[in-house]
């Protein structure tokens, strides 16, 4: 009889629903689930058909070659590192001579000092550098979101929309790292001698909005559920969460509070007492905002309805599929795609819309893709 091992460690709940799956899918196994908490892949035990667990407890030396089951790719930061992702579309993009539709343009940085960045944008990143030149002389600039391409919970973002603003940002990075102070903001920096890779994406200010209880409009990015199997096939969970900024939206501006444009539940908590009170939701099963009020910047009001739902879900299939697929094609060293492994992964996902909101006009973009943990 196969047997199935799952251990997710500090995560009640995670390894309970795992344990109920695996009760309710695996009739014919025999399922252990772990009663003491491991410290590395090496306290993993042997001798089981499929390990579901943690991704720094799987035996991956021990699975490797065998027909073993495991619950993650072994290597797969082709798609959960910023940099990586945005130059493995660019070189698709690039070989198929298409221009992908489905995420915003992005740029690579390669910079752990701030004197690197002139030359950088002379040499490599002129056209982002000859956007920003240009933004001078509107009234409405563009404006950008610069990423550290390995942090998450949204950790070090900035938005900026000229060339002083940018070299500002990595001088204030790296006066801080040196002084060796933390910034206004807590947990939320990051140093520039601490992470060298960073992705610039133009950034959407013309995202859907919805009205939440306060009576204002917040953004959302949305977060969908994905399950790659072998190699490859992808499975996106119908139902997909609304991640709510924690302040009202206004168009980015040079004294902007970020606050009403990052939609990361975990800054959110940090940065927002109306949501350590409850007062607002943080997250809310997208499906159910139907009958909510949405609006564009500046634009027009109305309901969002179940036809805008539906839209949005196949924006998100286009977006997804489009992605992963490239990805499936490029990234041959950076996502080893296994035939027995299979992996969940978080993607997050933007809709912008026209100022009108014609129902045609709502396009999904994807934003980032995230490993799941417990």
């Amino acid at each position: 009889m196969p047997a199935a091992y799952i251990c997710f460690p500090g995560a009640k709940y995670t390894q309970d629903r795992a344990s109920d799956a695996a009760h309710t899918v695996l009739k014919d196994w025999t399922i252990s689930v772990a009663d003491s908490i491991p410290t590395d892949s090496d306290e993993a035990p042997t001798g089981y058909d499929a390990y579901v667990t943690d991704y720094d407890l799987l035996p991956f030396d021990r699975i490797a070659g065998k027909n073993i089951i495991c619950s993650s790719y072994y290597i797969r930061k082709a798609l959960i590192r910023k940099h990586y992702l945005a130059h493995l579309l660019n070189t698709h993009s690039i070989k198929k001579g298409v221009a992908l539709d489905v995420t915003p343009p992005t740029w690579i940085l390669d910079i752990q000092f701030a004197d690197e960045l002139d030359e950088m944008l002379a040499d490599d990143l002129y056209d982002l550098r000859d956007t920003l030149v240009q933004n001078k002389d509107f009234e409405n600039p563009e404006w950008f979101i610069l990423k550290p391409g390995m942090a998450d919970q949204g950790n070090g973002i900035q938005l900026f929309s000229s060339l002083e603003r940018l070299q500002e940002i990595f001088e204030a990075m790296e006066e801080q790292a040196e002084d060796g102070e933390e910034s206004e903001g807590g947990d939320d920096q990051v140093y520039a001698s601490q992470l060298r890779h960073y992705v610039i994406q133009k950034y959407l200010s013309r995202t859907l909005l919805v009205a939440l209880d306060d009576g204002d409009m917040h953004k959302f990015h949305l977060r969908a559920y994905v399950i790659c199997v072998g190699g490859l096939q992808v499975y996106l969970h119908d139902e997909m969460l609304a991640l709510f900024a924690s302040a009202p939206y206004e168009l980015p501006n040079d004294s902007c509070d970020l606050s009403g444009h990052l939609s990361n539940t975990c800054l959110g908590s940090r940065r927002a007492a109306s949501l350590r009170d409850g007062s607002l939701p943080t997250v809310s099963r997208f499906s159910e905002l139907s009958g909510k009020q949405i609006s564009a910047p500046g634009g027009h009001k109305r309901m969002l309805t179940a036809n805008d739902i539906s839209s949005v879900h196949d924006g998100a299939v286009k977006a997804i599929g489009t992605v992963f697929g490239a990805v499936a094609r490029e990234a041959s060293v950076h996502w080893q795609m296994w035939p027995n492994a299979f992996e969940i992964f978080g993607v997050d996902l933007m809709v912008t819309v026209s100022e009108d909101l014609s129902p045609d006009s709502f396009h999904v973009w994807l934003l980032e893709v995230n490993a799941v943990r417990d």
